[in-house]
C-alpha cells in the first residue's frame, strides 16, 4: 500500500462511518441562540481586530467578527457543509462544551490515522500531510 492508497482508504473508511456533523451531534440548539448569516463559503480566522475575531473568505474578503475566538472556531467547524445561516448558543458554557467535544472527537480520528500510518509506513515521517491530505478530501477542519 503507498500513501494514496492509505489516504482513499481513510476517506473511505470515515466516510462509510459517518463522520459526525458539528454543532447537531455535539449539542442541542436551544431557542436561546444567535443567527449568523454567512456566504456559503469556506471560511477562515482572520486577525484580531480590537477583542474580536474577524471570518474571512480564503480571498481575504471580511464576512462576520466573532466575540471570541472559540466562537471563530465555533462558526468555522459548523461551516462543513457551507450554510447559509448558523446558530451559536448564546450560553458561553454551552459554546465551550461544543467546540471541546468536537475538538476531542477529532483529535481522536487523528491519532487514529497516525497510530496505522506509523504501522503502515514504519520509516516515513509523512503523517501530518496525510492526515491533512484526509481532512482536506472530508472537508474536516480542526482550528
Amino acid at each position: 500500500m503507498n500513501e494514496k492508497e492509505f489516504i482513499r482508504s481513510w476517506v473511505s473508511k470515515l466516510a462509510s462511518d459517518r463522520i459526525k456533523n458539528f454543532p447537531a451531534d455535539f449539542i442541542s440548539i436551544n431557542n436561546n441562540c444567535i443567527e449568523i448569516r454567512l456566504p456559503s463559503k469556506t471560511l477562515l480566522i482572520g486577525e484580531e481586530i480590537f477583542g474580536k475575531y474577524e471570518i474571512i473568505t480564503p480571498g481575504g474578503n471580511s464576512v462576520h467578527y466573532a466575540n471570541s475566538y472559540l466562537e471563530a472556531k465555533f462558526i468555522l467547524y459548523a461551516n462543513k457543509n457551507t450554510p447559509e445561516l448558523i446558530l451559536i448558543p448564546a450560553d458561553k458554557t454551552d459554546l465551550k462544551n461544543a467546540v471541546q467535544l468536537y475538538e476531542s472527537y477529532v483529535d481522536s480520528i487523528i491519532k487514529e490515522i497516525e497510530a496505522d500510518y506509523k504501522k503502515s509506513f514504519p520509516e516515513e515521517r509523512n503523517s501530518k500531510f496525510t492526515v491533512n491530505e484526509i481532512f482536506r478530501q472530508l472537508n474536516l477542519v480542526r482550528v
